[in-house]
């Protein structure tokens, strides 16, 4: 016992050198995870410790355990740090603190015994193996992970501290601290903390159930169910959000929308009480997610693929991806600072405010940016000119960030006066951000005293200018009262589609309750999962698979990603796919030829990654929805199935309208695959893919043509073709007018029936059509993205490629555009979209009577090629021939010597013939 003691006590005399020294490197060792108060803390243990007659429990034991590898895995994260930033200084911590770990590392060796005498050979031995790198002046990052972890180790299992447990799970789970990754061991670590009620744990534990990730349990969706339903009623933020997205999609239990907004409700009202808390006007949003396909085109690339945005395809005229924006903001810092222009400051201002994924935000830099520009505000009396002109507008702008910063202590220190003469100065100019933060201003009676009218007032003028802040602010007043509940709900409306969370927050409770709405379960519900996926910002586990990805570890974005997928997140989803997919090219011309054999298909990659095709098309993604049926078709991941093929297709191509499902389709019903052989739908699916893709012209006319030649070469050999292709419906003869008498009640009777049950299925399927795109329109990331991503990058490289044409245009004085005075659409040029259906028809007979021009020319060519060597070879066989039969003395001089009888050698293609014939020849013959 005594023994026992003293070791205790030198345990905690070499964590109070370790912790002073991890003191002396403090400058250097940032982002460490150990605060102030936490180091007051555990110095004052350690001095309690010096106490004779103080006893130290197992609790304390294992926390001063925990305590310690804390500070061995922050060495490991920080010493590359150490390594660049470090001096003398800075080596010199290093090794003071790496000679006391070694201490410490003794110390423990001996404190995990509890008799020496008693020690066995293993234990001894253990002992050996610990101890022995004590003779290195400076522990390596491998050792320090090593003895991190036999804390860990120690401290949970033995003393019973969850917090060394759940960091051992971490560490195996994540591959944190270079560890490598052990699915099992982080397992077994969850299942240990989820058996004692922790819901983070318990969550884990629902997810590798869920998915059967490392092979370590088998996937079981009852059991993950409840274990997330245990993490959930711990209040685990992820586990409720898993729960929701379950009960919405159906997920190993009944698809339930009450369920589901029970769940969201809760994670959503978190993010908002967690956004009201910030600032005024509240935390700004995290940056939107990142489709990984985006950055090549889409799944199917440029032009084919729907859930890629056309603004940021490189060919098009608002896309100038080919600059890299180190460039373009050189460029514009170059004007700002050497010309003084206006423009490039307010823009480099509003970049720096709201930052990037390219460009870090920077308050400073920003409140520098808009100075600059109010610097150019003349002095006097602001005239109605002024007002109207670009540089007006522009002081005005930076006057309201400048307001909006001094009114949020962003880069400077709050100062309310300061902020609200910001706020009227930009409000005189006619600034929507001023006359909202004065609205505010005279709502709170912050600086001004209190005044509503005053309030709505300046609310309304910055509403009449789409400012969704405003909107928001003039809604809030509005909606308790039943008169003006109307005009609130739109001003919450139009807010919502700039995805400002206050007025999706209200619009989903509306809906729920069906207060000036019809009640709407599906619609509430899409807002409260919008809030909940993009004001994620306690956990970003989206953002951080992303920067795995662009970091080349795409083991750790996978696992992110998929994390991500199971909570619903559509463009996680969509991201596991895409990194799974394997059907990414068509035709290999090497594996064709057998140049390379073809990579061995990996089923369960397969079988992943069609899950994930299928859960992001079911939450409204075109896409994938399109490569679900390919997966069908190709029997990728699955059996093929060409009956579900043409199902995904046909969802696709009738309710979400892409180009591709309706080609697809066409196809199928020429072909008669997983449908009905039908030339006049495989013709009506062609033309619709045309009309919604003109880019597809090519393809699709190529195809009509074929479909015109086989319909016609049915018809000639009489085998079934379906209906006429040239009319939508054709009146059949035959029968007298005494039958038409007979049966026209009966037909009018079916007509109307027909029509009454066609008039019906339209009116459901749009229906249908119409609430998928109003989910669509509320959860999906393209909006958002593109709403944040055009006016910052994309902005400065539009107006960047803008303004080099137009120095350009003045560099060579040329100031007449060809163009000039034409609009650039016109109602006559949708005149040339008005084809007949017999137009069509020799369109596409045009194009088939080229291509078989251009065969049968390369055929002859080819044929009169070859006639032309079977002649001169029969010619040379007549010669030779001829001259073999007449004697040598009446041959003609200049005819041609008959080959010798012997073998001859080759010919050179410059060589004369007659010089390859041995000179012994005329010998022998003579």
């Amino acid at each position: 016992m005594v023994a026992t003691r003293k070791r205790l006590l030198c345990l905690s005399s070499i964590a109070a050198i370790l912790l002073s020294s991890r003191s002396f490197a403090s400058d250097e060792l940032a982002e460490s995870s150990t605060t102030p108060d936490d180091q007051h803390t555990l110095n004052a243990q350690v001095e309690q410790h010096h106490d004779p007659s103080t006893t130290i429990n197992p609790e304390e034991q294992g926390q001063l355990l925990y305590r310690v590898a804390l500070q061995y895995l922050n060495a490991i994260e920080n010493s590359a740090s150490i390594t660049t930033k470090g001096g003398d200084q800075s080596s010199e911590s290093t090794n003071a603190f790496d000679s006391a770990l070694t201490a410490v590392r003794t110390i423990v060796s001996g404190f995990w015994t509890t008799n020496n005498d008693e020690d066995s050979d293993e234990k001894k031995k253990e002992k050996d193996r610990f101890t022995m790198t004590k003779v290195s002046p400076t522990i390596e990052n491998s050792e320090r992970l090593r003895i991190a972890t036999t804390m860990l180790e120690k401290a949970g299992m033995t003393y019973g501290n969850d917090d060394a447990l759940f960091l051992l799970a971490e560490i195996n789970f994540y591959s944190k601290y270079t560890h490598p990754r052990n699915y099992s061991a982080a397992f077994d670590y969850y299942y240990e903390l989820a058996s004692v009620g922790n819901a983070t744990a318990q969550q884990m534990i629902g997810f590798m159930y869920a998915t059967g990730i490392g092979n370590v349990v088998k996937r079981d969706q009852a059991q993950a169910l409840l274990y997330h339903t245990f993490a959930a009623h711990g209040s685990d933020t992820t586990a409720e959000m898993t729960l929701g997205y379950r009960h919405l999609s159906g997920i190993g239990t009944e698809q339930k929308c009450e369920d589901a907004i029970y769940y969201y409700q809760r994670v959503a009202e978190k993010a908002i009480n967690y956004y009201l808390s910030g600032p005024p006007g509240g935390y700004a949003p995290p940056l939107p997610k990142i489709r990984l396909s985006d950055e090549v085109g889409g799944v199917y690339g440029y032009g084919a693929s729907v859930m890629t945005d056309k603004r940021y395809r490189p060919n098009s005229a608002t896309s100038e991806r080919t600059v890299s924006i180190e460039e373009v903001l050189q460029y514009w810092r170059y004007l700002a600072q050497t010309k003084g222009d206006f423009e490039a400051q307010l823009m480099l201002g509003q970049i720096y405010y709201q930052g990037t994924r390219s460009i870090r935000q920077d308050f400073q830099e920003a409140h520098y940016f808009f100075e600059q520009v109010i610097d150019k505000l003349p002095s006097g009396k602001i005239t109605e000119a002024f007002l109207n002109n670009k540089r007006g507008r522009a002081i005005g702008q930076a006057a309201g960030y400048l307001g909006k910063m001094y009114r949020r202590g962003e880069g400077v220190d709050v100062d309310p006066e300061r902020a609200y003469q910001w706020f009227y100065l930009g409000s005189e100019l006619n600034d929507s951000i001023s006359q909202n933060g004065l609205g505010m201003m005279h709502l709170e009676g912050v600086v001004v005293p209190k005044s509503r009218d005053k309030a709505i007032d300046y609310f309304k003028r910055a509403v009449n200018q789409d400012n969704p802040d405003a909107q928001v602010n003039l809604a809030v007043e509005y909606v308790n009262q039943e008169s003006t509940l109307s005009n609130a709900i739109r001003l919450f409306t139009l807010a919502a589609e700039a995805k400002h969370p206050l007025a999706q927050w209200y619009l989903a409770q509306l809906h729920q309750a069906g207060i000036g709405l019809n009640p709407s379960c599906q619609v509430a519900v899409s807002f409260y999962k919008s809030i909940a996926e993009r004001c994620d910002w306690h956990n970003p586990t989206v953002e951080t698979a992303y920067n795995d990805y662009m970091n080349g570890d795409t083991e750790s974005a996978l696992l992110h990603y998929m994390l991500a997928a199971e909570r619903g997140y559509e463009i996680a989803q969509s991201n596991v796919a895409y990194i799974l997919d394997t059907d990414t090219q068509l035709l290999s011309v090497k594996n064709m030829f057998g140049l390379t054999e073809a990579p061995s298909r990996d089923q369960d990659s397969e079988q992943y990654a069609l899950i994930y095709w299928s859960r992001s098309a079911n939450q409204n993604n075109v896409d994938s929805r399109v490569k679900m049926g390919d997966y069908y078709f190709r029997g990728i991941g699955t059996e093929i199935d060409y009956e579900k093929a043409a199902a995904c297709y046909q969802i696709a191509a009738e309710i979400e309208l892409s180009p591709m499902a309706m080609w697809n389709l066409g196809w199928m019903y020429e072909n008669g695959l997983g449908v009905i052989k039908d030339f006049h739908l495989a013709k009506r699916f062609y033309d619709n893919a045309l009309s919604m893709n003109p880019d597809a012209y090519l393809p699709v006319k190529l195809s009509l043509a074929k479909l015109y030649l086989r319909y016609y070469w049915g018809w000639i050999t009489r085998t079934e073709v379906g209906q006429d292709l040239m009319h939508e419906s054709k009146t059949s003869g035959g029968g007298g007018a005494a039958d038409d008498d007979s049966n026209k009640d009966e037909s009018i009777v079916t007509d109307r029936t027909r029509v009454n049950h066609h008039h019906a299925a339209d009116n459901a399927a749009a229906k249908a059509a119409q609430e998928v795109r109003r989910r669509q329109e509320i959860e999906a990331y393209e909006y958002e993205r593109a709403h944040w991503e055009i006016s910052s990058e994309e902005e400065l490289r539009r107006k960047y490629s803008k303004h080099l044409k137009r120095l350009e245009r003045e560099e060579s004085d040329d100031f007449m555009d060809p163009n000039f005075g034409r609009s650039d659409y016109s109602d006559d040029d949708d005149d040339n979209d008005d084809y007949s259906e017999e137009d069509e028809l020799i369109e596409s007979l045009m194009i088939l009577g080229l291509c078989l021009l251009v065969g049968w020319l390369v055929y002859m060519r080819q044929f009169r090629f070859g006639n032309n060597n079977n002649n001169n070879l029969n010619n040379a066989v007549n010669n030779n021939n001829n001259n073999q039969e007449i004697p040598a003395g009446q041959r003609h001089p200049r005819s041609p010597v008959p080959p010798p009888t012997s073998a001859t050698p080759n010919v050179q293609p410059n060589q004369d013939p007659s010089q390859t014939i041995p000179h012994n020849n005329n010998n022998n013959n003579n």
